[in-house]
């Protein structure tokens, strides 16, 4: 899990929100901005899982991913929706499909 302060605050995703550069995957969208810091968000609405407890864990499962990319020293603003068959698939290929879509992000940069 990322700090409170490498998290996005409300106006912060409204603002980056708007500013990046998004791609899409089957399973989840990425929105990057370049940032001399690090800061990141995911969303799971409820469409993607009716059950908190489920959204929740894909939560965290993407904000590990997103921690492991923050220390590997990258910098920038991501935000990752996760889309509505996110769920149904397994936690490893939920993994390899975003961490696919963040390298993308990478390349694209």
């Amino acid at each position: 899990m990322l700090k409170r302060a490498e998290r996005l605050s409300r106006e912060q995703f409204a603002y980056y929100g708007k500013a990046g550069k998004k791609l899409h995957g089957e399973h989840a969208s990425i929105n990057r901005s370049h940032s001399p810091t690090f800061h990141a968000s995911v969303v799971v609405s409820k469409k993607v899982a009716k059950s908190a407890v489920v959204r929740n864990t894909l939560r965290r499962l993407v904000y590990a991913q997103l921690y492991a990319l923050k220390v590997t020293g990258e910098t920038g603003v991501f935000i990752i929706f996760l889309k509505p068959g996110a769920a149904a698939i397994s936690k490893a290929a939920l993994r390899v499909a975003v961490a696919e879509l963040i390298e993308r992000t990478l390349k694209a940069a």
